[in-house]
């Protein structure tokens, strides 16, 4: 993930690793690449993933505070936000190939001014 966000160009993407994160849980930032005259955007999220039964898996994405050191040379940017729940459920095979369905429902601030 990390090779294909820097092939569309954005700065940064970085796991956050503090020590006591449970095994099911990540904290990730991201700096993504935005048009002039627009700032790039930083997005720093925890995603905790949960087996909702024995055919279905969710991820839930929710923004975190956390202050994040890049090493420098990041830009000025501005802190978006985001919200999300990603479930994918087996289904029936088609054809004897594995089949799921994906749902995903997100919320998105991009933060800042955008006309």
């Amino acid at each position: 993930r990390i090779t294909a966000s820097r092939e569309k160009g954005n700065p940064a993407r970085i796991e956050i690793r503090k020590g006591k994160e449970r095994v099911n849980e990540k904290i990730l930032a991201t700096i993504k690449k935005m048009p002039f005259p627009l700032k790039n955007r930083e997005f720093v999220t925890k995603l905790i993933w949960s087996r909702k039964s024995e055919n279905s898996v969710s991820v839930a994405v929710i923004s975190v505070q956390d202050r994040v050191d890049y090493g420098g040379g990041k830009g000025k940017t501005v802190r978006g936000e985001t919200k999300a729940i990603f479930t994918a459920t087996n289904v029936e095979d088609v054809g004897g190939v594995p089949q799921c369905r994906i749902e995903l429902l997100q919320y998105l601030d991009a933060g800042g001014l955008i006309s």
